[in-house]
């Protein structure tokens, strides 16, 4: 018989101990994520780093390799992918002489329409992103002065 002490869910909401029906713990084993002492150094090693380049000019900042999204940019495959298509488009395009039906529809369609689109959501866009910056840095700028307040007690 099950004693309340080791059960969870009770009966038909009832008070007496026998209503009690038991349910198995679910023993939740996580592996150890927590990184070891060299790890630890080496990654404030590299903020460190990082920290120090915010000093320097924008085009030195632009010409690091590692704490840049220019690994991640040269190692995505969507990037590359479609930097062969406009490549080989523009290829073909280069080497007939004709002009194709496609393009002679193109140039009969309102294009202003979409730019207004595109406008808009470029707007929006980056209306919202500015303001998720802001809130991020007002977050920082309070986490640097809780910081500052307990360095100073």
């Amino acid at each position: 018989m099950a004693t309340p002490s080791n059960c969870d869910v009770p009966n038909g909401g009832a008070d007496s101990a026998d209503d009690f029906v038991e349910t198995p713990k679910l023993v939740k084993v996580e592996a150890e994520t927590r990184p070891d002492f060299k790890e630890l150094q080496s990654i404030e090693r590299k903020r460190r780093e990082i920290l120090l380049r915010a000093e320097l000019p924008f085009w030195r900042i632009i010409m690091f390799w590692s704490g840049t999204c220019l690994k991640e940019i040269a190692s995505d495959s969507l990037v590359w992918t479609t930097i062969c298509i406009y490549v080989g488009i523009r290829i073909f395009a280069n080497f007939i002489d004709y002009v194709p039906e496609s393009v002679e529809l193109l140039s009969k369609t309102n294009v202003g329409i979409l730019g207004g689109f595109l406008s808009f959501f470029l707007v929006l866009f980056v209306n919202q992103t500015n303001g998720r910056f802001l809130e991020m840095y007002g977050f920082s700028k309070a986490c640097s002065g809780r910081i500052q307040d307990v360095a100073g007690l």
